[in-house]
């Protein structure tokens, strides 16, 4: 286990991988993870502080943050897998930040992979870095924000001569999806608009030759640090943060689930039941559920079914389903959010009134069979005019009653549904 920071339970329910690494400081997306904690590159003043990545939060999501508490002394924000070793396959992730907004001494790494003992590569291969390197100021040019999917084959040759990158346009999607699948002297990169690969594909990269990267014993890294390089003013960069929503390793031997994206039928309406449709998977899989609420987990709603309650007024509703099958990558899928959820409607039947209609007998309201949990308040009438203070279910008739018609008002309330008043037939004329 690493020293530093103690190991955390994460939200993330994704199952541990075969071998997910030595226990770190949080748990997530099946493998374990190290904040880092320890100085060093490539953050210009060699400054990294483990708080500034979060453990998984209710989503499952890690974010990464630089701070910069002194104004003039920021500290960047780095986790990798304590397992070293992941080889051919396919690496993804999913990254909620519009990269075009990057300050220009700011850059992201949102995946790659790294051993400091393989030479003279050290077996990097960047999935995506996204940065404007200080923007160029130091050159007399202005250089913009830009992505490259790539790989070093000769860490002792400077930048453009010992690595292999091909860079791109940023856009201002607010999320992003990158994949990677490495083979046998070839990489092949993709970056998608949006969360998962049905989105807009922004950039694909296929890198091949004898120089792409062999496996050694690499971990993969997430970073958010501060170049001192390109004419920037290093110091004195703002705060600045990247969420990390999802991560995931399929090895080369292992299959890929059918895993189509999930449909929700039914109502939005507070007391209405919201159904997921998890559509066909491979043969075999296990399927969970998790309903979501504004993009934030609802505690205990894990069944196929929702029955909307009064919390979830106002909001919009999503499943995510999960599937999971020995020898293939667990793979999860969300569905597209719901309407907005609005009040519900009571069901309100129209009062009846027992009793006998005789000055000294006593009337009673019967309400009928309500949405249960509703509350009932009762108004009496006389003749269409209110009797003051008669708001019980039964009334005793007095001689101001004698000759006149009575009815009586049901008024039914329950937290998020819809408040209803019925009125009962007015009465024969009391005797």
């Amino acid at each position: 286990m690493f020293t530093g920071i103690g190991p955390s339970h994460a939200a993330d329910t994704t199952p541990m991988a075969e071998d997910p690494g030595p226990v770190g400081s949080f748990a997530w997306k099946g493998f374990n993870w190290q904040k880092r904690f320890w100085g060093g590159a490539p953050m210009y003043n060699a400054s990294w502080d483990a708080n500034n990545v979060s453990n998984p939060d209710a989503n499952g999501y890690v974010k990464l943050s630089i701070s910069n508490p002194t104004g003039s002394a920021p500290k960047g924000a780095e986790f990798q897998s304590t397992r070293e070793g992941f080889g051919y396959g396919t690496y993804s992730t999913t990254v909620e930040k519009d990269v075009s907004s990057l300050q220009k001494e700011v850059v992201w790494g949102c995946l790659f992979t790294y051993d400091p003992n393989a030479e003279p590569g050290y077996t990097e291969i960047d999935l995506c870095e996204a940065s404007a390197w200080g923007g160029g100021a130091a050159y007399g040019e202005d250089w913009p924000v830009t992505q490259g999917h790539g790989y070093w084959f000769d860490a002792t040759l400077p930048p453009g001569q010992g690595n292999n990158t091909v860079t791109f346009d940023v856009t201002n999607a607010p999320i992003l999806t990158h994949r990677m699948v490495w083979e046998p002297g070839k990489l092949t990169y993709e970056t998608f608009a949006g969360e998962g690969y049905d989105g807009t594909l922004l950039k694909r990269t296929v890198l091949e030759g004898s120089t792409v990267p062999l496996p050694a014993k690499e971990q993969i890294h997430f970073n958010l640090w501060v170049t001192g390089g390109g004419g920037g003013d290093a110091a004195h960069v703002s705060p600045e943060t990247v969420t990390i929503r999802d991560f995931s390793f399929v090895p080369a031997d292992q299959g890929q689930l059918t895993a189509p994206t999930p449909t929700v039928s039914g109502t939005a309406a507070v007391g209405s039941t919201l159904t997921a449709a998890p559509g066909t998977w491979t043969t075999g899989t296990a399927l969970s559920y998790q309903w979501f609420r504004n993009g934030t987990a609802i505690a205990g709603a894990t069944g196929a079914a929702r029955v909307l309650a009064a919390a979830d007024q106002g909001s919009t509703l999503t499943v995510r389903v999960t599937g999971t099958k020995a020898g293939y990558a667990t793979a999860t899928k969300e569905s597209a959010p719901t309407a907005t959820v609005v009040a519900g409607t009571l069901v309100a039947p129209t009062p009846v009134i027992t009793g006998t209609l005789a000055v000294g007998s006593t009337l009673t309201a019967n309400p009928g069979t309500w949405t249960s949990g509703s509350t009932l308040t009762y108004q009496w009438y006389r003749s269409g005019a209110a009797i003051a203070g008669a708001t019980s279910r039964s009334y005793k008739l007095v001689s101001a009653d004698q000759a006149d018609s009575m009815s009586v008002r049901v008024t039914g309330s329950k937290a998020g549904y819809t408040t209803v008043a019925k009125f009962s037939a007015g009465t024969a004329l009391v005797l």
